[in-house]
């Protein structure tokens, strides 16, 4: 029978096929499987019919293949009908197993409906268990095929992946987290933040993230953490409602306005993230009147966020321009500014210099090339590179006597052409690097160039350049899987790199230098990202390093080597990233331990017998008695007195 079915003859294959209808068997399911794949629609049709006879779930996969794809409406309607005949409960671990494995999205989806249909616990826990460690311990991988399977079944895998958060299995909390943040149904938000005191520094990141994906319905619940006694727990809250944006602007502003400047940094601080021009005003004032030293910090960084955003929408152009003009000496490396607001911040400053008078342009130009100095340190980018290259000569070329200034120019510009030979437009990006270049050329011939006086034109020939530059994003979180056996050593070297960072956590900590800290404590959660397998960017983690290289107290010529050591990361990967890391750590001396205080024996005083009231009573008694007895005898040996009685002693009469 299975030679028939798989004849070259239509009408034996046709035949055979309805021969198995009449008396349908597991043993002829995958030939009846090959049988929908045939190029004649009635073979398909009929092969549907026998597999739907059968009612094997070995015909549940290929049965929904030709449900949703087959080209020919009528199959389509009899394969659906064939695997509408195979009991569900035996259908159920094959559609799992579909979610799981296909790449078809119409499959997936089909498979997803139905198990939401049925609301089918079972098949969510087993998609469930795809979480948990397999053969090496894996607290951080994400299983993106069972995480994609629970999204499409939906909201019904929230109460499931709720009660998962408890799992004593890490990995298993992670991407249940991770999977309640990408469905975004509400009933999530009170477990996770519920589980948000209880977790450590991962786990809360990963809720947080969570959170901001949900957005809106989180609010209330952040809020209340807000109020939480734990500064960690309050400052988590804060970053989370500053992601979520604007919808979190009008109850930050509310809870501002209640907390006064005592105790609000984290507030300031969300507010800089979430808030837009409603938001500078009130954040101004603090600025302009705070005593704290710290909310003065915290509100010079939350202006610094929130001012590239709204600055041409703020009314209020004098306060705008003192902060601006105050925030310059203020800028450093990772004040909590991302690449893309130093980079706005830098194009500020240029229109600032614009509208200067001409002889106030260059601090404006000068502090906008320091932003795009410090973009390009949080995330290598090209616009930055670009205007820092461009407006940094301007004032190289207007500032500096050696008459070689050009030549070093030149060079420079050698780097920016290299990078335009890789992007989309890389005629338009040589053609306006060509005019710049000429611009200085022409600049450093004529000796009464107006440097203040052609400015204008320069810098808007430079910012035309940005429409032509490539937008540089970061990989995708999802991407192209690994094999069994490269996940295996990945998560070995990730293991072992993470241990030596967490060391550098406490030795940096120990130290007592935050800023050095925070770097390493982003370093880490960068080792997470970089363990998930699909994750292959070093530039974070280079900026991580080559910051904490920087505040390092060691000699110019280690620190030269260590600048080195990061720069071949991103050719070296992870091993690179070990030996920067184990060289750190031989400059920073362990913590010394404390020395044991002497035990002091404590001194146990004698107990002192008290002497009894009516002891002291009877001696002073006994003196009183024995003082008149005398002074009596005195005066009758004197003649004084005269006593009825002599003594038996002589001496002692008169």
């Amino acid at each position: 029978m299975n030679e028939a079915l798989k004849s070259t003859d239509l009408l034996t294959r046709i035949g055979a096929i309805r021969a198995v209808q009449e008396a349908p068997k597991d043993e002829y399911v995958q030939a009846l499987s090959e049988a929908l794949n045939d190029p004649d629609r009635l073979v398909r049709t009929n092969a549907a019919i026998a597999l739907g006879k059968t009612k094997s779930p070995l015909a549940v996969i290929p049965l929904i293949r030709h449900a949703v794809s087959d080209t020919d409406a009528e199959v389509q309607s009899y394969a659906l009908w064939g695997y509408r005949q195979i009991d569900y409960a035996k259908a159920s671990p094959q559609l799992v197993e579909l979610l799981i494995s296909s790449d078809n999205l119409a499959m997936v989806r089909f498979a997803a409906n139905e198990i939401r249909q049925k609301a089918d616990v079972k098949a969510i826990e087993a998609l469930i268990q795809r979480f948990r460690s397999r053969q090496l311990y894996t607290w951080n991988d994400l299983d993106v095929q069972a995480i994609n399977a629970l999204y499409e079944i939906g909201n019904i895998t929230v109460e499931p992946l709720v009660k998962s958060l408890d799992d004593p299995d890490a990995r298993v909390q992670v991407n249940a987290i991770y999977t309640l943040g990408r469905i975004g149904d509400e009933r999530a938000v009170p477990p996770l933040a519920a589980h948000i005191a209880p977790a450590n520094v991962e786990i809360r990141s990963r809720i947080s993230d969570a959170l901001i994906k949900i957005g809106r319905p989180a609010i209330p619940e952040l809020l209340k953490l807000l109020e939480n006694n734990d500064r960690d727990i309050r400052w988590i809250a804060a970053y989370t409602l500053g992601n979520i944006g604007e919808d979190a602007e009008v109850p930050l502003l509310k809870t501002l306005e209640s907390r006064g400047q005592k105790s609000a940094e984290e507030v300031i601080f969300a507010l800089g993230m979430a808030g837009t021009k409603a938001s500078f005003a009130p954040l101004y004032s603090i600025y302009g009147t705070t005593k704290d030293d710290s909310v003065r910090a915290w509100t010079t960084i939350s202006l610094a966020n929130l001012v590239p955003r709204v600055y041409y929408k703020i009314a209020d152009s004098k306060n705008v321009g003192q902060f601006l003009d105050s925030l310059g000496e203020q800028l450093k490396p990772h004040m909590l500014l991302n690449s893309e607001t130093l980079l706005g911040l830098g194009k500020i400053y240029i229109a600032r210099s614009l509208a200067m008078p001409k002889e106030q342009f260059t601090g404006n130009a000068a502090i906008a090339v320091k932003c795009f100095d410090l973009s390009l340190i949080e995330q290598d980018n090209m616009a930055a590179r670009a205007y820092r290259l461009f407006f940094s000569s301007y004032l190289k070329l207007m500032t500096s006597k050696s008459p070689e200034i050009m030549n070093y120019i030149e060079k420079d510009f050698a780097d920016l052409k290299k990078d335009a030979e890789k992007a989309e437009h890389k005629k338009e990006i040589m053609l306006v690097t060509k005019d710049i270049l000429n611009v200085l050329r022409s600049a450093y011939s004529d000796r009464n160039f107006s440097f203040a006086g052609r400015f204008s034109d320069y810098a808007g020939l430079c910012l035309s350049i940005e429409r032509f530059l490539p937008e540089e994003t970061l990989p995708k979180e999802e991407g192209k899987r690994l094999s069994q056996k490269e996940i295996a050593k990945l998560h070995s070297d990730v293991e072992i790199v993470q241990a030596r960072v967490t060391t550098l956590i406490e030795r940096l900590g120990a130290s007592g230098d935050d800023d050095a800290t925070a770097q390493a404590l982003r370093l880490a959660t960068e080792m997470a990202k970089i363990d998930t397998g699909a994750y292959a960017d070093y530039r974070i983690a280079e900026s991580c390093l080559r910051n904490i290289a920087l505040r390092m107290k060691v000699s110019d010529e280690e620190k030269s080597d260590l600048y080195y050591k990061i720069l071949m990361i991103g050719k070296n990967g992870l091993p690179q990233i070990e030996a920067v890391v184990d060289q750190m750590l031989k400059s920073l001396k362990p913590p010394a331990p404390e020395e044991p205080k002497p035990v002091v024996e404590p001194v146990i005083e004698q107990p002192v017998a008290k002497r009894s009231h009516l002891v002291d009573y009877i001696i002073i008694a006994v003196l009183v008695i024995l003082v008149v007895t005398v002074g009596v005898i005195a005066l009758n040996k004197l003649g004084y007195i005269t006593l009825p009685f002599q003594f038996p002693i002589s001496w002692l009469n008169r």
